[in-house]
């Protein structure tokens, strides 16, 4: 198997900048005119006992075994927060509510806007199941210990600039004594 081989075919909607949709349809890895964009969702999820979840990309993925935060493309037809549920749900077998989100960060990169969220979860009463095309591991980490992980560890560094970027929008959420 190729790199990046791990996505199968799939297809999203086309916005504008403005996140307008633009009734067209975008397919993964094919080029598109410019100024059309696919959106993109990254979660930072924090559970009861306020650790903070990340996970190692597949090796065939592009940043193969790099750590991340949840994340991936909005599908065609699906709206941005039930995108993001998907994508926890699908990577981590964590079951969230999508008006749980809290919108801490917009950006655009390359052809994706980049939508990010933090989100709290109880996972005393689910079940964690990575998903194996996507994430070969996971580990939880303390809040406080959280920018100094992404900044020291193998991590994906254009998820990591955002995250730094968005600082003062995330830190009152995660704040560490």
């Amino acid at each position: 198997m190729a790199l990046n081989e791990v996505h199968k075919f799939e297809l999203f909607d086309a916005y504008d900048i403005d996140e307008n949709k633009l009734n067209i349809d975008m397919v993964r890895g094919e080029s598109h005119p410019e100024g059309q964009y696919h959106i993109v969702v990254e979660i930072i999820t924090m559970n009861e006992k306020g650790e903070i979840l990340l996970t190692k990309r597949h090796p065939r993925k592009i940043f193969g075994e790099y750590w991340e935060i949840t994340g991936g493309s909005v599908l065609k037809g699906e709206d941005v927060l039930t995108g993001a549920a998907r994508e926890l749900e699908e990577e981590t077998g964590l079951k969230a509510n999508p008006k749980d989100f809290i919108p801490i960060f917009r950006e655009i990169f390359y052809d994706g806007i980049f939508r990010g969220f933090f989100h709290q979860i109880d996972t005393s009463n689910q079940t964690f199941k990575i998903q194996d095309e996507e994430v070969i591991d996971y580990r939880w980490i303390s809040k406080c210990d959280f920018i100094e992980t992404i900044c020291n560890d193998h991590f994906v560094p254009h998820s990591k600039n955002r995250i730094l970027r968005a600082w003062a929008n995330l830190e009152p959420l995660i704040f560490c004594e």
